[in-house]
């Protein structure tokens, strides 16, 4: 299996005419860059594409940082945008993140925004987090956190390979602290998770269960879907369960086996067909490190044998 190559995308609003005069500008920079092509990307490839878009101010309306009403009536003037793919790592090449951000904006880009996590930014801070490479910084950049009715969820983990998360709670504010303090201890501690694992943000908090699901919310050609998945905390009743430090791992991935078969089939797989092809699909014990290794290389997580047929109807909905 050939290992992926990570890589995200930036908006950038600007007075840009052609492509190939941003790459020429970011060239000058010291940066080089291609307009976009159908070649697989390698790693520290920058690929270009402009957009015309009439309504790039809405599209900046939502970030941490926020963006500040000026700077957004700046970016409602504009009527077209760069769209930028990076192959590089957040957190290991955050310093030549910061100089591609410079020398975009030395070429007139007004704003930047996060793509797959629709998380907006003016230049100053953006730049400053991506210069101090903090994982903390770095986060606040990377992703944002949604409220739906009285579920809280976070978009934009894929930026480090790892799961998002989901919490319903009464209170907004205790349940952004619940989520950005578990995505800290993913970033910092890079903890081996899984289903059945136990969290709390802190020692006066009642620990829940986490349960990992696929990303329901987004279709799979949507940036902000997450290819590694959604943590949910379960409530406060639930009841945590032994996690083997050894998980048993079907190669190729079920995901992709039952997608195959569906295909051939040119019809839905029923329940009783999904359980009987994961009894009877190849699988090997790996530790559960590795597994995640694997899925990383791969780019995405695999369906659990033990929620297959239920997360079988999301892979398979958002894949359509």
């Amino acid at each position: 299996m050939t290992a992926r190559v990570p890589s995200f995308t930036l908006l950038v609003p600007g007075p840009f005419r052609e492509a190939s005069q941003l790459v020429g500008a970011l060239a000058a920079a010291g940066i080089r860059a291609r307009t976009r092509t159908a070649a697989a990307l390698q790693p520290g490839d920058v690929e270009i594409e402009l957009v015309d878009d009439d309504a790039l101010g809405a599209a900046f309306r939502f970030g941490r940082g926020p963006v500040p009403e000026d700077v957004r009536r700046e970016v409602e003037r504009c009527r077209r945008a760069a769209v930028i793919e990076v192959a590089l790592e957040l957190q290991r090449d955050h310093a030549a993140i910061a100089a591609l951000g410079r020398a975009l904006r030395a070429a007139g880009g007004v704003a930047v925004r996060m793509e797959r996590s629709g998380g907006a930014w003016a230049w100053e801070p953006w730049l400053a987090r991506f210069d101090a490479g903090a994982a903390g910084a770095l986060y606040e950049c990377a992703v944002v956190i949604v409220g739906d009715e009285k579920t809280f969820f976070t978009c934009g983990m894929h930026h480090f390979d790892r799961p998002d998360a989901e919490i319903a709670m009464d209170d907004p504010r205790a349940a952004i602290a619940w989520l950005d303090t578990f995505h800290m201890y993913q970033l910092m501690e890079d903890p081996v998770l899984a289903s059945g694992h136990t969290f709390q943000p802190d020692v006066h908090a009642r620990r829940r269960v986490l349960e990992r699901w696929p990303d329901a919310r987004h279709a799979s050609n949507d940036g902000r879907h997450n290819p590694f998945g959604i943590f949910r905390f379960l409530d406060e009743a639930a009841k945590a369960r032994q996690v083997s430090d050894v998980v048993p791992t079907i190669m190729p991935s079920l995901a992709a086996m039952l997608m195959s078969q569906e295909g051939k089939l040119r019809r839905p797989l029923t329940r009783a067909e999904v359980e009987h092809f994961v009894q009877s699909a190849p699988a090997m014990a790996l530790p559960r490190r590795d597994a995640r290794e694997l899925e990383r290389a791969r780019g995405y997580a695999d369906i659990d044998p033990e929620l297959a047929w239920e997360h079988w109807q999301i892979v398979r909905r958002t894949s359509a």
